[in-house]
This record gives C-alpha cells, sequence and structure tokens, in this order.
C-alpha cells in the first residue's frame, strides 16, 4: 500500500526543489500527485503541488526527530495535473532552468487555479457629461497623469468598460480609478457576465475547395504520419495564400476521425477569432484558450478540454498545455514567430515544449509557415522533420513588390516623407477602385523621440536608457519598456533652449499623414495602444473584413495570417526599423515580416501591389522578400550563421544580472562567466561577455550579460545545470537565465 503519510510538495517559487510535508490521517486518501495543496511556508500559506510521496526525514545521529510542517488543506475538486503533465513539466524545469514548481504553475491557466468561480467583472463609466470629463483629464494632466490616461480612455468609451481593460489600456494600477469614484467623476459596478469564447467567430461554412496537387501530397504525407501512431514532425512551407489552412482542417478531421485531439497554436489573439470562425464550421466541438476570457470563462473551458468534450483547442502559446486526454495532433501556424517564446519564467518555447509533448504522446506536430524559423528549416534539412512544400498561391499570384529608395525619393522630392508618391498612387487607385490598403509600421506613438535642435541632447526615460516616445492622443511622452510617462517638454532639459525637435514616427504620426493624403478616407489603427479592451481585435477585423474600412495601419500584429481578399495594396513604411536593432537574427525577422504583409495583398482574384520603403534598398534581406525568395534569403542567411557560429549551428544560452548598482551587475555577470570556464570542457562551448545589454538599463537596474553558444544540445544542457546550481540572487543582483533567446537585447 503507497505510503502517504510525507508528501513531495514542489511551490512556484524560483527554487528547483521539493519539500516535505507532513500529511494529516484525514487527507491521506485524497492526496495524489497532481493535486494541489496549500501548506505553511514561512510567515504565510501558500498553493503549491504535491509531485509524490517522500520518506519520512531522518534525524540526525542521537538527535531530536525532524519536525515536519503539515499540509494544511487540499486544493480543487482532485487533480489538476495527471501524471503525463507532470512529466512535461519536469522536462521543462530541467530544459529552460526553472524551478518544477513554476513549470507546473504555468501549465494550468490562473483561472483554473483560482479557488472561487469569478462569474463578475468590475465595470467602469463616466458619470459626468464627456465634456467634463475632457476638462477634468487636461486638469490632471501636470500632476495626475494616470487619471488624466483613465478619463481620455473612457470617454472614448461611452457605455464604460471592464476594470480589466480600462486599466491596460491606461497602463495604471486601478488606484486612480477608484480616486476617480471618490471625487464623483465615474463608478464602479459589479456586473455578472457570461463572456462567449466564440463571440465574432460565427461559423464560416466550409468551402468547396479542390486541393492543388500540393496539398494532396502534403495531406498524405501527414495523413501517414497520423496513421502510423507515432511522434512526427512535419514541416509545410507554403507562400503566402497557398492553402495551408485547409491542410490544417483536413488533417484534424482525419485525427478527430481516429479518435483523437488536436490543439492549433496561433501567434496572436487577434488572429484566434478568425481561425475559431472556420475551424467551427468544420467541426462541433472547438473550445478557446486564450488570457482574453474571463477567469469563469477560461474554467469552463479548461474543465471542457480536460473532460474530452472538445476535438479541437485553438490558442496562443500557452494552449500548448491545454489538458486533452488523448492528443494526436498539434499544429502550430506561423511557427517562426518570437511571440511563441514565453519572456518570463519559465521561459519555455510553445514550439519546443509541442515537440516533446508530442514525442511523449505518439502524436504529429505540424509546423507552418510561408517564411520557417531558420531553425526549422535546418531541421528538415538534415532529416529531423519532413519537409511539405506549398510553392503556389491558390487561384491568384503572388503580389509584385517594388522596393522604393527614401534617399533618393528625398533627395528628388527636397523634404522627407512618410509615404513615397508611389505608394501615395497605389494607394489612391485602390481606394478608386473601391478596394482596400494595409500599411505596416512597426513602430507605435506619434515620435520615437524628442531631441534640442541646439544642443542635441534628446530626451530618454530617466529609468531606462532609451528615449521617451510621444504619443500625441495621450498627450505625453511614454516610455516602452518601463511605462513611464511624462509630459512632453516645452523646453531642452538640458540647454534650457525653447522648443524640441520630433524625430521619428510611429502608427500615431502614420495615421494622421494618411488622413492628409487621402482625405476622407475610413482607416483603423491596430496596435497596442488602439486595442483597448478584449473586443477591439474582433471590431476592427470584422468591420475590415466587411469592407467598411478603406485603409488598415498597424504594427506586427496585422502582419501575419488574416484573409482579406480585398486588399490590394500594402504598404510597408520603413523596413528599415528591424535591421536596426543588434541582434544576429535582425535580418531574418526583416525579411520574415516584410515577405508576410506582402502575403496580405492579392489574396483573390485582383493583382496586388506592394511598395516596401526604405533607406537600404539593396539590403539582402529586403531584395530577397521582394522576389518571394526564401531559399535565396535562407541559403545565404544560413551560409553567415554557420561561418559565425550562430544558431540553427549552435546552441545559445543566455544569462542576464540586472541590479541598481552597475557595478554589481558586472561584477556578478563575470563571475558568472568565470564559473562557466571552469566547468566546460575546451572548444565545447563559445562565452561571449560579461557585456552590457543592448538596452543597458530598464526600471533603474542596470543590465549586463552573457551568451554561451554552445556545440551541442548536450554541452547546452551543461551549461543550464550550471547555472541553474548559481544563486539567481546575490549581493543586490538578480540573474535571469533564458534558453534558446530570440531577443539579445
Amino acid at each position: 500500500m503507497l505510503d502517504k503519510r510525507f508528501a513531495a510538495v514542489c511551490l512556484p517559487l524560483p527554487v528547483d526543489m521539493a519539500f516535505t510535508y507532513a500529511v494529516p490521517e484525514a487527507l491521506r486518501a485524497a492526496i495524489e500527485p497532481g493535486r494541489r495543496v496549500r501548506v505553511p511556508f514561512g510567515p504565510r500559506p501558500m498553493a503549491g503541488w504535491c509531485v509524490g510521496f517522500a520518506d519520512a526525514p531522518e534525524a540526525p545521529a542521537g538527535g531530536e526527530p525532524v519536525a515536519v510542517k503539515e499540509v494544511a488543506a487540499l486544493l480543487d475538486d482532485g487533480p489538476l495535473i495527471d501524471a503525463d503533465m507532470l512529466g512535461l513539466a519536469r522536462w521543462i524545469a530541467d530544459t529552460y532552468a526553472c524551478s518544477w514548481g513554476e513549470a507546473l504553475t504555468a501549465c494550468v491557466p490562473g483561472g483554473v487555479r483560482a479557488e472561487t468561480a469569478d462569474a463578475t467583472v468590475l465595470t467602469v463609466r463616466l458619470v459626468v457629461p464627456k465634456e467634463r470629463a475632457q476638462d477634468e483629464a487636461s486638469r490632471c494632466d501636470e500632476k495626475h497623469v494616470k487619471r488624466s490616461r483613465v478619463l481620455r480612455v473612457l470617454c472614448e468609451h461611452p457605455d464604460g468598460l471592464a476594470m480589466r481593460d480600462l486599466v491596460r489600456a491606461a497602463q495604471c494600477t486601478d488606484s486612480p480609478v477608484r480616486t476617480l469614484a471618490k471625487s464623483g467623476l465615474v463608478e464602479i459596478v459589479e456586473r455578472r457576465v457570461e463572456l462567449d469564447p466564440f463571440a465574432g467567430a460565427e461559423p464560416e461554412a466550409p468551402a468547396d475547395v479542390r486541393l492543388t496537387e500540393a496539398q494532396v501530397h502534403a495531406l498524405a504525407r501527414a495523413s501517414a504520419a497520423l496513421a502510423a501512431g507515432r511522434s512526427r514532425t512535419l514541416l509545410l512551407h507554403g507562400v503566402t495564400g497557398s492553402g495551408k489552412t485547409e491542410v490544417y482542417l483536413r488533417a484534424i478531421r482525419e485525427c478527430v476521425a481516429g479518435g483523437r485531439q488536436a490543439i492549433v497554436l496561433v501567434p496572436e489573439i487577434a488572429l484566434t477569432p478568425q481561425t475559431v470562425a472556420r475551424f467551427r464550421g468544420w467541426f462541433e466541438r472547438v473550445a478557446v484558450l486564450h488570457s482574453a476570457l474571463t477567469d469563469a470563462e477560461r474554467r469552463r473551458q479548461w474543465r471542457s478540454i480536460r473532460a474530452g468534450q472538445a476535438d479541437v483547442v485553438i490558442g496562443p502559446r500557452s494552449a500548448v498545455f491545454a489538458p486533452v486526454p488523448r492528443l494526436g495532433l498539434t499544429v502550430i501556424d506561423e511557427e517562426h514567430e518570437p511571440s511563441f517564446k514565453q519572456q518570463s519564467a519559465p521561459r519555455y518555447h510553445a514550439r519546443e515544449v509541442a515537440l516533446e509533448r508530442a514525442r511523449r504522446a505518439g502524436a504529429v506536430v505540424l509546423l507552418g509557415s510561408a517564411t520557417p524559423s531558420l531553425e526549422s528549416r535546418h531541421e528538415a534539412e538534415i532529416g529531423a522533420s519532413e519537409l511539405l512544400p506549398l510553392p503556389a498561391r491558390v487561384g491568384a499570384s503572388l503580389p509584385r513588390v517594388e522596393i522604393v529608395d527614401l534617399v533618393e525619393e528625398e533627395r528628388e522630392t527636397k523634404h522627407p516623407t512618410m509615404l513615397s508618391r508611389r505608394l501615395v498612387d497605389l494607394l489612391r487607385r485602390a481606394l478608386a477602385a473601391k478596394k482596400q490598403a494595409i500599411l505596416f509600421l512597426n513602430r507605435r506613438g506619434f515620435a520615437t523621440s524628442l531631441y534640442c535642435g541646439r544642443c542635441g541632447a534628446g530626451v530618454a526615460c530617466p529609468r531606462c536608457s532609451v528615449s521617451m516616445t510621444l504619443h500625441r492622443a495621450r498627450g505625453t511622452l511614454l516610455c516602452h519598456h518601463c511605462g513611464r510617462e511624462s509630459q512632453p517638454p516645452r523646453q531642452c532639459p538640458g540647454c534650457g533652449a525653447p522648443g524640441v525637435v520630433r524625430l521619428g514616427a510611429g502608427t500615431e504620426r502614420l495615421e494622421d499623414v494618411v488622413r492628409a493624403v487621402l482625405p476622407g478616407v475610413r482607416l483603423a489603427r491596430m496596435d497596442s495602444d488602439a486595442m483597448h479592451d478584449r473586443d477591439s481585435y474582433e471590431r476592427v477585423l470584422g468591420a475590415f473584413g466587411r469592407g467598411e474600412i478603406d485603409v488598415l495601419v498597424g504594427t506586427q500584429m496585422i502582419a501575419k495570417g488574416f484573409h482579406f481578399p480585398g486588399v490590394t495594396v500594402v504598404g510597408v513604411v520603413s523596413a528599415d526599423t528591424g535591421l536596426m536593432v543588434p541582434d544576429f537574427r535582425a535580418s531574418e525577422r526583416t525579411f520574415q515580416l516584410v515577405a508576410q504583409v506582402a502575403g496580405r495583398a492579392g489574396r483573390a482574384e485582383n493583382a496586388g501591389r506592394v511598395v516596401v520603403q526604405t533607406c537600404q534598398p539593396r539590403h539582402p534581406a529586403l531584395v530577397f522578400a521582394a522576389q518571394h525568395d526564401y531559399e535565396g534569403f535562407a541559403r545565404g542567411e544560413l551560409a553567415e550563421r554557420r561561418r559565425y557560429g550562430w544558431p540553427p549551428y549552435t546552441r545559445l544560452v543566455r544569462a542576464v544580472v540586472s541590479a541598481r548598482d552597475e557595478g554589481a551587475a558586472r561584477e556578478r555577470c563575470g563571475a558568472i562567466v568565470d564559473a562557466l570556464r571552469e566547468g566546460l570542457p575546451p572548444g565545447a562551448a563559445e562565452i561571449l561577455g560579461p557585456a552590457p545589454c543592448g538596452v543597458a538599463r530598464v526600471k533603474d537596474r542596470f543590465r549586463w550579460h552573457c551568451v554561451v553558444k554552445a556545440a551541442d544540445a548536450p554541452v547546452q544542457h551543461a551549461v543550464v545545470l550550471r547555472l541553474a546550481r548559481l544563486p539567481r540572487r546575490a549581493a543586490g543582483t538578480e540573474t535571469v537565465i533564458d534558453v534558446d533567446p530570440v531577443d539579445l537585447t
């Protein structure tokens, strides 16, 4: 009989160990691995995970028996984690240098872990006329910036906003909201909600589509992999508009017909409604998991999935942990997207977790992209996965792409411009023909920096080593790293000269420029500033799909996955933005973004035209993107990666040390480098650093890092083990370990 007197409990702390607790006799029958428990830890109780059972602690020779604290309570109705997920979480902890408790917590949504159902939300609305609220916002601009932001956001939403959406849009806590409520300007009410997870995603009836020869071949290979019943990875490399989703749908149909379930991962919440609408036309039992759901709705969806009541689960990266009992297929759409990498502990990559989960479950992973990551392409090249090409569009041709040299444009027009003459001409033609356009600029705000025309000093964030961005709609300067806001200066902070010069431009400025050159245009902006609440994506995309919007301006969230037949013109306003990032992936990211956003044009019978504006017209990433030549770009870029020892020919581990004192951060980072050099065999790895990070200070903490280029996965794992043994906090410093990082800034 299993001895349950002592439980091994993991806590969501950065300490990778199981703590031993005594199990009271009354709880022994019900406690089991995977169940959450409440235990005393230090001065307060904590919720943790039972991961197994332990032997009684041994007393020291001749000493008193060891006093062991007791489990205080069992949480939930039963285990939230099964044995397979326990093992997967342990793999995540070992692979990504986090604790088992942190990994387990990531596997279950917060709404499921909540101990009480929460079917209500706090809603905030104005109780004074809009004009008075605007006056109050202006009065608050100087000393109470956050209150001003709250009022301005509510002025845009006369019906009110959920508290969580309001504080996200105003970038504040609920404190300024409650202060405004006390002053009688707003009211906070609690209302019951039943959020429809399928809002904006009405089922689309399956079209009678005849597959191309390439689609037939790809589906046959996917079907063979599913029938084999063992783990297999397939890379579906299809140009934009080549019908990748049609292959996904039919492969999932075969998976479901075989009695198994599928998970579909998408890179952006914004893609979820469009994806769900299409999948609901094919399958009756579809579930969604994403952060825009309320806790109560997420809990219902999660429990439905665990009970086997969903055949298909759709969501962003965290949906990789969906508790499907019979996993047969995981589809990762736009697999190259960096958003599949979690940027806080545990810093897992959803693609790698999906591959490991499939290996354990004997499932198939279908990766899809028009611009596969070079790591995935390399895996196919060496035979670790199977390449399934879709080289041509279905029923349409790829758009013609023109590169406009902005340096030459400025020389000819005698003044700088955001929109070249060629792009303006194409926009006018499109609108005259009742067609639509997309303009892509991967910078938000109005001006990306301010500087003094006399002394040249810039307006920098006092807490971070970056420029403040002007957001004109809010009337403030905003730091995109720490969220700090301040009023734009009337004079130079350095020399006192009156006025400052605006430099650079974001989507807010682009919106103004488009309205000026296209009077009467129906325009919407889609970036993280404009998307205030969870309905914003559906509202804007729905209107664009119905032809109620002529021009959609946005950041990278508009660059991928969307299918709008009315779009005939796409403009990449500044293709150089990504090329200036100090990261070895800068060229790859730029190629992917340009190729993806260009692929939004000409997806029906209408021919598409794309204008790529740049100051570097001969850069290989742009030239190959304009030619729709992924293979040419990949060959050249992989040769560079091999020459300089970057992935996929090496495996990376990055350690970032931060501290309020720069000397302490530098010294600690140097000590980490020394510890690594002592423990690694000669030639097994190259260590870069210690060096300041690209963004050297964030939130008043200086940042130093080192990057290890490991020769292969076993060496990388040895590096991770060595780093994991070092304390994360020491002498005022904090260390973050990032395995397979996607960002080196």
